[in-house]
């Protein structure tokens, strides 16, 4: 895992994930409480433990080795220099097991040319040395026993973070650990300082190949952010958008940890939760899900969709949006939805605010959830919603015919920005029918709807 994998854009993606959360540790000043040991460990022992299943490199850990052979290579000559080599950080478990926070890197180049093959199965060979090229395409075990034995017996300085510390002084001191250049994420810390069967779930769940077709980001799957994402959808649906406090952070952590050792019961209920509504955020939304639809600032230019990023703040809404509602529900108004939250998107200014700053502030994120929601039960639970608005096919059938606004006359660059209206107000009768349906720009519509209103 390693930060040079990330575009620039991808890097401010990742802050928009985590933005505004430093800063915002809730937790009383005398209730804080971090307790860590120092002590050495020799390669043997780091080696035995690993065997007797008391010390954790990384779950799956073979897929985020990312040193190469030549770094690994290298690694181990520094042994056979007497080069120092810095310090492992530990977490202790609360069954007394250690895990690496930091330095797995090194451990595990370490421990796997010991064993003779890296994580991947492949022979480690050492390559590419220097100062002792004379051990070049040498296994472990075709060392001569002195060197075999300084590598057995080197020490490494560790520093073990006890498992009485408190768990959010905890996270929030292996971010400042991890200040190398493959600085850990808060969701690659997450997999470490809260292992479990929450854990697990999210490391099923976000190798769901529908997640990943309508996110699209190779890299946030393999720096764990899609477990993250999960996670975030997991805690907001089952606390409630109503119960969130800021930050998003230790809101997720806290979910986490209540739900650590997840029971089958819970697990099976979370899953077909996530699936549930995945499935309709795709049916409903398809390729332009948790993407802001941006409304061109000048005349004569069509929106467009923001299709590179993703939007967390729309993320939220439309994950547990459908969370309380059938599929027979939403698949009745998918068009209908889609609409009106393109509508949101155009015309509110107010919603327009909360999914662009501070997505993750209380009050933002509470009075996006209520716009959102409050629109979708006026769609979806108003029996005559169907009946007041225009089929989707119509719509692509005026735009392909006459792109031009009913109103205005201005020419319709994308059909995002044009909704079908009634000639005749449904309000005072008009039916409706392709007879009395007209294409226009949404805010010329918006315009004639508050005129009739008023």
């Amino acid at each position: 895992m390693d930060d040079q994998y990330l575009t620039q854009e991808e890097e401010q993606e990742i802050s928009l994930h985590t933005e505004e959360e430093d800063g915002e540790l809730n937790i009383e000043t005398d209730k804080r409480k971090l307790i860590w040991q120092a002590k050495d460990f020799s390669i043997r022992e780091f080696h035995t433990m690993k065997n007797d299943g008391e010390l954790m490199l990384q779950p799956l850990y073979q897929r985020n080795f990312v040193a190469t052979d030549q770094i690994a290579s290298k690694l181990i000559e520094s042994i056979l220099l007497d080069v120092p080599i810095p310090v492992i950080y530990l977490a202790e478990e609360m069954d007394g097991n250690l895990s690496v926070i930091d330095g797995q890197q090194r451990l595990t180049s370490f421990l796997s040319f010991v064993e003779g093959s890296f994580p991947d199965g492949r022979p480690f060979k050492l390559s590419s040395l220097k100062v002792l090229p004379e051990l070049n395409r040498k296994l472990y075990k075709e060392l001569d026993e002195e060197q075999k034995k300084k590598i057995r017996n080197t020490t490494i300085h560790s520093i073990i973070i006890k498992r009485e510390s408190d768990p959010d002084i905890k996270f929030e001191i292996f971010e400042r650990l991890n200040t190398g250049s493959t600085k850990l994420n808060e969701d690659e810390i997450r997999n470490t300082v809260y292992r479990g069967r929450y854990i697990q779930l999210l490391a099923e769940l976000s190798e769901n190949p529908t997640f990943h077709q309508l996110i699209k980001k190779d890299n946030f799957k393999k720096r764990m952010i899609y477990r993250g994402m999960v996670l975030r959808f997991l805690a907001i649906s089952e606390k409630s958008y109503l119960n969130y406090k800021s930050s998003m952070k230790q809101f997720c952590n806290k979910e986490l940890r209540d739900n650590r050792n997840l029971t089958t019961e819970k697990s099976k209920e979370y899953k077909a939760r996530f699936e549930h509504c995945l499935d309709l955020v795709k049916i409903v939304f398809g390729d332009n899900a948790f993407r802001r639809y941006m409304p061109s600032s000048n005349k004569g230019e069509p929106g467009n969709w923001a299709a590179g990023q993703i939007n967390m703040g729309l993320f939220d809404l439309q994950m547990v949006g459908f969370a309380n509602y059938s599929k027979s529900d939403v698949l009745s108004k998918a068009d209908a939805i889609r609409e009106e939250l393109l509508n949101l998107m155009i015309c509110d200014s107010s919603f327009q605010e909360v999914i662009t700053l501070q997505t993750s502030n209380t009050d933002y994120l509470r009075k996006r959830f209520r716009i959102y929601m409050d629109m979708l039960d006026r769609v979806i639970g108003d029996a005559n919603y169907k009946q007041r608005n225009f089929p989707y096919s119509l719509k692509e059938e005026l735009f392909s015919e006459n792109p031009y606004c009913a109103i205005s006359k201005q020419k319709i660059l994308a059909i995002e920005d044009a909704e079908v209206d009634h000639i005749l107000p449904y309000s005072k009768g008009g039916l409706t029918e392709r007879e009395n349906a007209q294409l226009v720009l949404r805010y010329f519509n918006r315009a004639k709807k508050d005129k009739i209103e008023e």
